[in-house]
């Protein structure tokens, strides 16, 4: 099972209570609606279950009836009022001995309907917990940008200080001064931009983990290299999108079963027992009696529907059947490029660590070649500029990467296995 390792590192006493991405995701499946929505579909679904296993059962009926009459007779010997009043007791219980198998087929049905929800269960959780792995990093990704900004607006700021003062005294010329300060406008606006950015990312998070985004841990190790032919065959076995659709080829090819044996006999047997009272009102005459019986039901023409429905679901498999080439297909190609752009990102990271680390000692020796008068203020501040863009390159390339690596896991249904101690226990 693939790990993932969080080597906390502390700046600050507070960041013991720092957030990992393990209590991101936690508390994501722990607060977020859509889980609590998707637990109530798989509860529904488990009711179809149970319906279709009870239709096995015998059914039972009881039936209480009362009768109260009243009528006059005209005779030759006399008039008579006869008043009776019948009551009548019946119970009664069918139960089917043979349907052709269509009640098991049913229930099979309903179990891969059943099993069909509870990965779409997992699916859901799987989302939401990639959607709070995007969050977290994109608040670290906005928070170190923000960081970088800030530093290289105060060095712009001081420059700008300077070159005022410069100018003043008639040492830097007036395209020094205009430089300066168009940077500095720049400088301004890249702060303004990072801050908004930090804003929207902590609220997209705390919507998506129903957390603050505080002393979040900014070291993230993986530790194993994906291999991209193992990575596609765990898809094409693992996906969840890959199993729901081998399921729906299943629950056809059930759904035809039931249509054929529709076209079979079915036996059921039906016994009641029933105990009556008719009487007048003051003597009664009581009767008992049972009976047992067999029904044998034989198709012989239902309108050719039948035949057209074997038709329909017969297309409806080949369709599903279809949907699921596709949808090999489509992971396939997805698969290559997200593992393209996980290829590519670690590569970009070894060359943007050693551009960060040539910008840094460019940024060294413009300052002492510009104490020494060999450099302009505008070649100081474009060596400012050149290492916040490193720096920035650098967040941004780092978070696609890992994005790339965790999306990889998310397609073969292996990332939630890094996240197991959360999941909710089925029943």
């Amino acid at each position: 099972m693939r790990t993932l390792i969080i080597i906390i590192t502390i700046f600050f006493a507070k960041n013991i209570l720092a957030l990992t991405i393990s209590d991101s995701v936690r508390s994501t499946i722990e607060n977020n609606k859509k889980v609590q929505i998707a637990s109530e579909k798989l509860n529904e679904k488990k009711e179809t279950v149970e319906n279709a296993i009870g239709k096995k059962l015998p059914t039972v009926t009881g039936t209480i009836s009362g009768t109260y009459s009243n009528s006059d007779n005209k005779t030759t010997t006399g008039d008579t009022t006869p008043e009776t009043f019948t009551d009548k007791y019946k119970i009664s219980a069918t139960q089917n001995l043979y349907d052709g198998g269509e009640k098991n087929l049913e229930i099979e049905r309903s179990k891969l309907q059943y099993e069909n929800e509870v990965i779409n269960y997992y699916n859901t959780i799987q989302d939401l917990s990639l959607s709070a792995i995007n969050g977290y990093l994109t608040v670290i990704n906005y928070e170190k940008s923000l960081e970088a900004t800030k530093k290289n607006y105060d060095s712009v700021s001081r420059f700008l200080e300077e070159t005022k003062l410069k100018y003043e005294l008639g040492s830097a010329t007036i395209t020094e001064l205009m430089n300066a300060e168009t940077a500095f406008a720049v400088a301004e606006t890249n702060v303004y931009s990072a801050q908004q950015n930090y804003k929207v990312s902590l609220k997209t998070f705390s919507s998506i983990v129903g957390k603050e985004a505080i002393n979040l841990e900014d070291v993230i190790d993986l530790n194993d290299d994906l291999i991209f032919d193992n990575v596609l065959s765990n898809v094409m076995k693992n996906n969840f999108n890959i199993l729901i659709s081998e399921n729906n080829i299943k629950i056809k090819n059930l759904e035809l079963a039931k249509e054929k044996s529709s076209n079979k006999a079915s036996i059921d047997l039906t016994a009641s027992t029933e105990y009556s009272d008719g009487s007048r009102i003051d003597n009664g005459t009581e009767n008992t009696n049972a009976s047992i019986g067999l029904t044998v039901t034989i198709p012989i023409f239902q309108q050719n529907i039948d035949k057209s429905d074997v038709r329909k679901i017969n297309s409806q498999i080949l369709q599903e059947e279809m949907l699921n080439e596709d949808l090999r297909d489509s992971l396939e190609i997805e698969v290559s490029n997200y593992f393209k752009e996980y290829v590519i990102g670690i590569s970009n990271l070894k060359t943007l660590k050693i551009k960060i680390k040539y910008s840094n000692i460019l940024l060294e020796t413009t300052r002492e070649e510009y104490k020494l008068g060999t450099k302009s203020i505008t070649d100081l501040i474009n060596a400012e500029s050149q290492l916040l863009d490193s720096n920035v390159e650098y967040f941004n390339a780092n978070k696609n990467y890992l994005l790339n690596y965790f999306n990889l896991l998310a397609l073969d249904g292996s990332l939630l296995k890094l996240f197991e101690e959360y999941l909710p226990k089925l029943k």
